[in-house]
């Protein structure tokens, strides 16, 4: 039998996206925060997948964003500095190095790590979708949701239409299919009908 674990403190959101940060390598951090957290049975994919979205609507990185959110749902303001604190230290360390030594490089990187941030690249790709997946799952889950996202994929990803009057029109259309209903005579709890 697992032991639950124990509720987020401030320096343990720090620790936490500190060692999200060191796995993220690739533009994974949404994966491998969903990973992290999830096992430490502080959120659930429910949660991530609700958090994951608003951070992805807000201006701004969308990994700080989401460190942001989620270090505000599990600890407060301090659990918010904290975690935006620990996504963002060790990018900045690793920068601030490589800005140093290649400071006198000229604009053009070596060969070598040209060929090396190619093979990067595609593996990106595949930690990308590894975020998606989450989300995806309780997207199709949701009334109308299949249909939401096949439009907004064929408006913005086919049609390439602009990114604001698409989001707008799914944001409406969210709001159409999930507006509040009258309780039915089945619940006196006031239950929006599903």
């Amino acid at each position: 039998m697992t032991r639950p674990s124990p509720a987020p403190t401030p320096g343990g959101l720090f620790v936490a996206f500190v060692q999200v940060a060191l796995s993220g390598i690739g533009g994974g951090l949404p994966a491998h925060t969903r990973r992290l957290l999830g096992d430490r049975g502080w959120i659930t994919d429910e949660d991530y997948a609700e958090t994951f979205t608003l951070a992805s609507l807000t201006p701004g990185p969308n990994a700080v964003n989401l460190a942001a959110v989620l270090g505000m749902r599990l600890g407060g303001v301090a659990g918010a500095v904290c975690a935006v604190g620990g996504i963002l230290l060790p990018g900045l360390i690793v920068m601030l190095a490589v800005s140093a030594v290649t400071v006198g490089q000229g604009a053009a990187l070596p060969g070598w790590v040209q060929g090396a941030l190619r093979g990067a690249a595609c593996a990106a790709v595949a930690v990308m979708l590894t975020a998606a997946l989450p989300v995806l799952r309780v997207g199709v889950n949701v009334r109308g949701g299949v249909v939401v996202a096949g439009l907004t994929f064929l408006a913005l990803g086919v049609l390439r239409l602009d990114l604001l009057p698409v989001l707008l029109a799914a944001v409406g259309v969210g709001l159409l299919i999930h507006r509040p209903r009258a309780a039915s005579g089945a619940g006196a709890a006031g239950v929006p009908d599903a």
